[in-house]
Formats: structure tokens, C-alpha cells, sequence
């Protein structure tokens, strides 16, 4: 396995419901025919793509960020702690002290409750669903660095699905069971996260998030099973191809979740671990778009307004 170093009771879960016509989108998306869905929704929308793809040209380029890019590309996941905004990643963490903080109260009110080993704390942040453009979450999703580095790799201006700030905490008498088993993620089938981590992530007892390079990970594109078992997943690719995360409070790092077999939040020890997440995929969704996940505050560019779909 080889490690990346780099700078109150809660109420009963709720089940989600999902229509049948979902469900066979998501099955026909965990293979290549979900490719053939994709360039036909694409292709569809040709005047629109070609209008994200000159405000993707808008942005500033830098070597760095190239480099990053084309690493991304080749690998499924960069580091970018170096090239991100250090004062924005200061200002997510200040919200997400403020939170941990208030831990008991606002983990009895997350609407997301499905998985018992990590809490959801920016719910009471939402209005209608909806963040607010100038929150600090939004806002280091949105940076140029960002934007740029994903874009490069999707070949066109990134949308932004989500932002969330997830409280990893140990559950030793509990099986592993969702995110802490393998798997890849279909919200798309181009999909990248931007993540933060807001507390130090010193060894594999923290519940560091950790993947397998979009090489290896070939061998699981089409399996229609969502979450493996270590052993499921070393019988094809041996445990020598794991990379973990092990990094400080305040390192950053982008990941194609589509493409690298990833898990994470497995706590073994007395600690937790605090993480930001942003989603971006790329338009056309495949999926129904869902109602507005942001909601317009303050001045915003023509450009953030495509990325927020506003």
C-alpha cells in the first residue's frame, strides 16, 4: 500500500425514493453504454457546449495548473494544495470550526442520515436547498485554479453539483457499509471532486480517503455491483496499487471519482476527521437536473453563473 505525504442520538434515517426511470439510469451509467447516453445528450446541446467551452478560454492559464491538469488526466487524482487559495481554504475551515463546535445540535437536525459513521453539517446553511453564492464553500469551489485544472480535464467550463462538509467519526462495532467500502461514483460519467481536508490526517487510523489510480481502476468501469469489499477488490488489483491521502489540515486535492475505485471514513481511532467536499461534473447531466443547489447573493460573473447554472 503506498502513502501520499503531502503539505446525541440522531433520528431515524430517512429513505430516499428513487423512480424506476432513475434506476435505470444509474445501472446504464455504471457501464459504457452510459458513454452513448452521454454523447447523445451532448450532442443535443452543441451551441451550448461550444458557449462553456469560450468561458472556459476566459480563464487564466499557469504552468502549474497545466501540470496539474494533464496529471489528472493521466492518473485520476492531483495534488493541489500549492496552487489553491490559501485565504479561502482558512475561511472553509473557519465555518467548519464553527460547526464542530455546535456538533450535538446540528447532527440531530442533518437531513442526510443514512450513514451512522459521518454527519452532514452545512444543512441549516440552506435556503430552499440552496447555498448561498457568496458562502465560503462556494466560494473556494469557484476559484480560478479550480475551475481551470477540472475544465482543462473535461474539456469545458465545469458545472458545480454540490458542496458539503462531512464529520468522519469512529464506528467500531459497525460493518463497513457505504462510502467505507469501494466504489465509484455515477452522478456522471465525468465527475471530479475538489476536497479539503480540515483536520490532520496522520496515518490509515484517521480514515484517510483513499483510491486506486485511474489505471488499476479500469478493471471495475462496468461492474454493475456498487460496493466491493477489500477482498472483492484485491483479487483483481492486489493491495500494491492503494495510494491513501495522508496529508495535514488544509491540503487540498482533486480525484476522478468516476474513474478511481475510492473509499474512505474508516476511523480507527479516537479521532475524527473533518472533510470539504465540492462536486463538479460536466453538462449536459445525465441524470434529471435536481432543483437549484445554489442561490445567487451579491455580484456574480457571467462565468460563475455557468458554473452554478444560475
Amino acid at each position: 500500500m503506498t502513502t501520499i505525504n503531502t503539505a446525541a442520538d440522531q433520528p431515524a434515517p430517512r429513505k430516499q425514493r428513487i423512480s424506476q426511470f432513475r434506476r435505470i439510469l444509474w445501472h446504464v451509467n455504471r457501464t459504457d453504454l452510459g458513454w452513448v447516453l452521454k454523447a447523445a445528450l451532448s450532442a443535443l446541446h452543441l451551441p451550448a457546449r461550444a458557449k462553456r467551452v469560450a468561458r472556459l478560454n476566459q480563464l487564466p492559464t499557469k504552468p502549474e495548473w497545466t501540470e496539474a491538469s494533464r496529471k489528472l488526466a493521466e492518473d485520476g487524482y492531483v495534488d493541489v494544495s500549492a496552487l489553491v487559495d490559501r485565504n479561502l481554504a482558512e475561511a472553509v475551515a473557519a465555518v467548519a470550526n464553527n460547526k464542530v463546535s455546535r456538533l450535538n445540535e446540528l447532527s440531530g437536525k442533518q437531513q442526510l442520515g443514512h450513514k451512522s459513521f459521518w454527519v452532514s453539517l452545512l444543512d441549516e446553511d440552506l435556503v430552499n436547498g440552496a447555498f448561498a453564492t457568496d458562502h465560503p464553500f462556494v466560494r473556494y469551489a469557484l476559484q480560478p485554479a479550480a475551475l481551470r485544472i477540472i475544465g482543462d480535464v473535461m474539456h469545458d467550463l465545469p458545472q458545480l453539483s454540490d458542496v458539503l462538509l462531512t464529520l468522519s467519526q469512529p464506528t467500531p462495532k459497525q460493518p463497513l457499509s457505504y462510502s467505507q467500502l469501494w466504489h465509484l461514483d455515477h452522478d456522471d460519467k465525468r465527475v471530479c471532486k475538489l476536497f479539503i481536508y480540515l483536520t490532520d490526517v496522520q496515518d490509515t487510523a484517521d480514515g484517510p480517503f483513499t483510491f486506486i489510480p485511474a489505471g488499476p481502476s479500469k478493471a471495475f468501469r462496468n461492474s454493475l455491483k456498487s460496493h466491493l469489499s477489500d477482498a472483492q477488490v484485491f483479487a483483481k488489483t492486489g493491495p500494491d496499487v492503494v495510494k491513501e491521502m495522508i496529508a495535514p489540515r488544509l491540503s487540498s486535492f482533486i480525484v476522478n471519482t468516476a474513474r478511481c475505485l475510492h473509499m474512505g471514513s474508516r476511523i480507527e481511532s479516537d479521532r475524527s476527521r473533518l472533510l470539504y467536499t465540492a462536486t463538479y461534473i460536466q453538462q449536459p447531466r445525465i441524470f434529471p437536473e435536481p432543483p437549484p443547489r445554489f442561490r445567487a447573493v451579491g455580484a456574480l460573473t457571467e462565468l460563475e453563473r455557468a458554473v452554478m447554472r444560475l
